[in-house]
């Protein structure tokens, strides 16, 4: 039977209503809270997926429900940023350099999910084989996708690549109306109206919010739809290969940055010879002989230095 989810827990005011619009630099601030809930909710994922005996079912329906309420809460929370700013949202500062590379409108590609699904169900069959082979019964993880659970991640793939076709064509529209009539006139005018040319790029950013808009639609959906055609365990599978990977993608991409950031980090300078000759001549008024000795061993070092 499919894990079809209870409609998750509401976030944000106690009557379930949204949260307030936050400005995009407290977005970045709650995305860290939403890598550190994901991390959690990993845990509770490989605890459930690993338990011996198996976990009840019903309590996998209710795991299956809160972590897809975690999805859906970050995605009403980028919605509510992305109407503040939706420039950042598609040059995010909180992401790494490496996940921004495979960024698709605003976030991870929806197909992407069905990949991850066939990708992990192969492997867990393949692990499963012998053992199958030989007598032994499949673990009701994704390696024991069914006939209907495999046609139906068929027609929902075949659904999300027609989605994701119209979502690229209204990209197209809007980054194409960066070049109308109108902004050719102001751009000819050096872009000094400054009105007319905020009033233009308004009109384009709205384009894209709308292209971000639809394109978080399908991403949750999708996920959703992905979860609704598996059993729970499988869910339970499912989510946490997702987990796992966009943890595993967002640490190595911040390892990677680091490493780029301090290999461009200036050397430390070293004491320009005007610094050393102060030194020289302040240790000079000094008392005692042997600071004379020192001081007059370093400014004559930088004389001959500079004489070469």
């Amino acid at each position: 039977m499919a894990a079809t989810p209870p409609a998750p827990p509401a976030h944000g005011g106690h009557n379930g209503s949204s949260p307030a619009s936050p400005p995009t630099e407290l977005f970045s601030e709650f995305f860290e809270s939403w890598i550190a809930e994901q991390s959690r909710d990993l845990a509770e994922l490989r605890a459930a997926a690993a338990a011996d005996p198996a976990t009840p079912e019903a309590d996998l329906r209710c795991l299956v429900g809160r972590v897809l309420g975690h999805y859906e809460h970050y995605y009403r929370t980028k919605a509510a940023a992305a109407a503040d700013d939706v420039i950042r949202m598609f040059s995010p500062s909180w992401t790494s350099t490496t996940e921004n590379l495979y960024l698709w409108c605003g976030g991870w590609r929806p197909t992407a999910a069905l990949h991850l699904l066939y990708s992990k169900s192969g492997m867990q069959l393949e692990h499963q084989l012998p053992n199958f082979l030989n007598g032994g019964s499949l673990k009701g993880d994704l390696g024991d996708l069914g006939a209907d659970e495999l046609q139906a991640a068929d027609q929902l793939q075949r659904r999300t690549v027609n989605r994701e076709r119209e979502i690229e064509d209204a990209a197209a529209s809007a980054q194409e109306a960066l070049a109308t009539a109108k902004m050719v006139e102001l751009a000819g005018g050096g872009g000094m109206d400054a009105e007319a040319m905020e009033r233009e790029m308004q009109a384009n950013a709205d384009g894209m919010k709308r292209v971000l808009e639809m394109a978080d639609a399908l991403r949750l959906e999708t996920m959703r739809g992905v979860v609704a055609l598996l059993r729970p365990a499988q869910a339970v599978h499912f989510l946490l290969a997702a987990a796992e990977l966009h943890l595993a993608v967002h640490d190595f991409g911040r390892r990677k940055d680091g490493r780029a950031g301090a290999a461009a980090a200036p050397p430390p300078q070293q004491p320009s010879r005007r610094v050393a000759a102060g030194l020289a001549a302040r240790l000079l008024t000094g008392r005692s002989s042997t600071a004379q000795a020192a001081a007059r061993g370093c400014w004559f070092g930088q004389h001959e230095l500079s004489s070469r």
